[in-house]
């Protein structure tokens, strides 16, 4: 099934590497097209802005080695968490006889908010991201508001291209995401009801894996670890959306340790994790060890508090009466989780599954691996996700009410093809995959 793939993306793992390449790419801060055109804030969220093909090709993807016929990239007006006009990019990728009426908006996991590591940038580098793809870059992790209304605008920017990349205007569209890429899938679908009503005729589905839903507890399970770089970058996405964040990071830092910090935050999540591997990052009594000697304490603050309550789908009133932008989803959707993940505990999205059911959603199936970690079930919970989307796209009916099945592994996942499980199972036995999944899971 050839689909046009549309990744409104946080990167993956392999999109953040430095890449030597024979002639210099102007970086997203340096390159005029990343800054909108004056009297933009005028237009309606997911306006097109500007329009181009990527200055360089896109090599190949690493879940589906397709090659490609064209990508572009779209600046679209999108909106922060309080309404106010922004713009992001996003990159459309065609395959050869791509379906014009098929998307595919895929969020893999970028953690960092630097402007280099922009997956709109690193495509053209050379670096596989997790799939053939359409992708937004990331403007803060953990800032849901944000992430749901850039997939929502990038969407409708890509549906009016068509007279450039060729997509319909009645494309149907499945959202997919996986750990922080799963923030912009699952409040995406949230918030489509109220932020993006016609899309209604767009929208068959949303596939989320290790979704997060409670960001104080993944930071706690990071603290200390080989992924202790999440924890800063987190904390910087959230500065970048709410000014005053920065003053209470900038006022809470240990003093020796602020350089340190402030150049880990301007890395991208691999070479992050190698600035803050194993360091500990939250304190608590004053703990000098620590970047923040009182860490736990600021979360548990004034200031943090409310952001992790507001940026959390399990804390929302999803009752009729409730005025919030933020609703039980419309379209069906689909999870998928490892239940020996240690980064983003399954019990918080198992919160969610049980919220969300018990408020009415009509459709949610919910496939749980036995034997999986966060990042086993990166590659072995995306045979479960493809075949699910598969079948959205095929016409098949998906569950009614709401449905969770454990199983061994997502590679067992029903309809899934042998070629599937194998391609996946594969991807999992790479060296770089399994060294990761055996140092964390």
């Amino acid at each position: 099934m050839k689909l046009l793939i549309i990744c409104a993306i946080f990167a993956s793992f392999r999109t953040l590497a430095a890449i030597s390449i024979p002639v210099p790419l102007p970086q997203p801060g340096r390159d005029d097209f990343y800054t909108p055109t004056p009297g933009f804030e005028e237009t309606e969220p997911g306006t097109l802005l500007k329009i181009r093909p990527t200055p360089r090709p896109v090599r190949n993807l690493l879940f589906f080695h397709v090659p490609l016929e064209n990508s572009w990239q779209l600046l679209v007006r999108s909106c922060d968490s309080f309404g106010k006009p922004n713009a992001i990019v996003t990159t459309v990728l065609v395959p050869p006889d791509a379906d014009k009426h098929k998307i595919v908006s895929y969020h893999p996991f970028e953690e960092s908010t630097a402007l280099k590591c922009a997956p709109s940038y690193n495509f053209q580098v050379g670096t596989p991201p997790f799939g053939n793809v359409v992708t937004q870059d990331p403007r803060g992790l953990g800032v849901g508001g944000q992430a749901g209304h850039a997939v929502l605008d990038s969407l409708r920017g890509v549906l009016h291209s068509g007279e450039i990349t060729g997509v319909s205007p009645d494309a149907k569209a499945v959202l997919w995401g996986y750990s922080g890429g799963s923030i912009a899938s699952s409040w995406a679908a949230a918030m489509q009801p109220d932020y993006a009503p016609e899309l209604s005729d767009n929208i068959i589905g949303a596939a989320m894996g290790g979704t997060v839903t409670n960001l104080t507890a993944a930071l706690e399970a990071t603290d200390k670890t080989i992924l202790s770089g999440i924890i800063p970058l987190a904390l910087n996405g959230f500065a970048n959306e709410y000014p005053w964040v920065r003053e209470e990071l900038d006022l809470e830092v240990d003093p020796k340790k602020k350089a340190s910090f402030q150049r880990g935050v301007q890395k991208c999540l691999l070479p992050a994790a190698t600035h803050f591997r194993g360091k500990k990052i939250l304190g608590a009594n004053n703990d000098k060890k620590a970047f923040f000697p009182n860490g736990w304490s600021m979360l548990r603050g004034s200031v943090f508090s409310p952001l992790l309550l507001r940026n959390s789908l399990v804390d929302y009133d999803y009752s009729e009466e409730a005025v919030d932008e933020v609703h039980v989803p419309k379209v069906p959707v689909f999870m998928y989780h490892g239940r020996l993940d240690r980064i983003v505990p399954a019990k918080d999205t198992n919160k969610l599954y049980d919220k969300w059911c018990a408020n009415g959603i009509d459709s949610l199936e919910y496939s749980e691996s036995l034997t999986s970690g966060h990042v086993l079930e990166a590659c072995q919970g995306a045979n479960a996700a493809w075949t699910w989307i598969r079948q959205r796209f095929e016409g098949r009916l998906p569950v009614q009410g709401c449905s969770r099945t454990t199983r061994l592994t997502n590679l067992k996942y029903h309809g899934s093809t042998k070629s599937s499980r194998d391609y996946y199972d594969g991807l999992a036995k790479d060296k770089s995959f399994a060294q990761m999944s055996a140092a964390f899971q």
